[in-house]
């Protein structure tokens, strides 16, 4: 008797657990309510006073364009699938009922524009898709066909596999705000070819349809992510190699230090090197370029101390303002007295070799 306990213990996990997925998509219990009719309402009497209906389960009207077949197991009772704007930059509209995310620009390296479209494209060549049509005018991209293989449930009893294949098209559309920094991208699915080779994009659901997009979606989002996560990670490689510099002039004639980088670059290098100097940065901006800074010197050991140390810099311990300007592919570095006078050649000179040095060693100890 034990025995046929846990064989039909494990007959009815087996049953539960071979569930498909369309069945897990379905409300449980009875459709019963699929026969109820509409109750006709009570006939009182002319003499007789009619009573006060409740309006509280009065079903609402439909609207015109509503699904009137959505009913019994045609009703998906699943949530709708979400976009996930977790990346940095990105964003969705509350309320919107379409497969939808916003990006914020990030990089000021290119347009926000391009690295979007970039994304796509990097993602539908990984995933092996082909383009079908791309007018950059109009920022419309649709796909070639995407092939999904699914599984399809058969009798718990049936342990061989069976799987289909069906094909999708997906539309992405751009628009771009009049700013330049911010732009949406919309997923549409525009065309479902069933295991049978038949074109039903009219018969999927809303539903379905809304997660075909979303995942799509969602993948482009994962790819933009690993791309940034890929940018920073090389520009961090760049900016540890250090950057060569040499003697110049900024974009006033004044003596300044011209770094072989970008301004993005060279800007978190800087911070670096003014330590490694002696220099204690007190405010900054990067975004119009200004440091305000004060020299201390350089901290050595009792034994350098006593020696005189070689790391210090022929100036006076004061402070200093310093200026960049991104000039092309480089960075002026103009070097400030207190009163934002710029330095003059002789005392620029003094303190140019340390700067060179510490700004191109690979191996700057922070």
């Amino acid at each position: 008797m034990k025995y046929k306990a846990v064989g039909l213990s494990l007959v009815a996990f087996a049953i539960v657990g071979c569930a498909g997925k369309a069945e897990r998509e379905l409300a449980s219990g009875s459709y019963k309510y699929l026969e109820a009719a509409q109750h006709k309402t009570m006939d009182v009497p002319e003499d007789l006073d009619s009573p006060n209906y409740s309006q509280r389960y009065i079903l609402p009207e439909l609207g015109e364009n509503a699904p009137t077949d959505l009913k019994g197991k045609k009703l998906k009772i699943i949530p709708p699938t979400l976009i996930l704007p977790l990346v940095t930059g990105t964003h969705v509209e509350e309320g919107s009922g379409s497969a939808k995310v916003l990006f914020d620009q990030v990089d000021d390296s290119e347009p926000l524009q391009k690295t979007v479209w970039d994304t796509v494209l990097t993602y539908l060549e990984k995933s092996n898709v082909g383009v079908e049509k791309f007018d950059k005018d109009n920022n419309i991209l649709v796909t070639n066909w995407v092939t999904e293989v699914r599984e399809v449930p058969t009798s718990w009893y049936d342990f061989t596999d069976n799987f289909i294949s069906v094909n999708k098209k997906f539309k992405f559309t751009m628009e771009l705000a009049p700013h330049g920094r911010t732009a949406s991208l919309k997923t549409e699915l525009v065309d479902y070819v069933d295991e049978n080779g038949q074109s039903v994009i009219e018969q999927v659901d809303l539903i379905s349809k809304r997660t075909d997009e979303s995942n799509f979606l969602n993948s482009v989002i994962i790819e933009y992510d690993f791309g940034i996560r890929l940018a920073n990670t090389q520009r961090i490689a760049t900016i540890r190699q250090g950057f060569n510099s040499e003697m110049g002039f900024n974009s006033n004639g004044d003596p300044a230090f011209m770094v072989d980088a970008v301004y993005e670059n060279t800007w978190p290098r800087l911070l670096l090197v003014l330590r490694k100097m002696g220099f204690d940065v007190k405010d900054l901006d990067q975004s119009t370029g200004l440091l305000f800074v004060q020299y201390n010197g350089v901290e050595s050991s009792w034994w350098s101390g006593l020696l005189g140390s070689k790391d210090e810099l022929d100036i006076e311990k004061d402070e200093y303002r310093l200026k960049l300007e991104g000039i092309g592919e480089k960075t002026a570095v103009t070097f400030m007295d207190d009163e934002s006078k710029p330095f003059d050649a002789k005392q620029a000179v003094k303190i140019f070799a340390p700067f060179k040095d510490y700004m191109g060693n690979e191996d700057l100890d922070i």
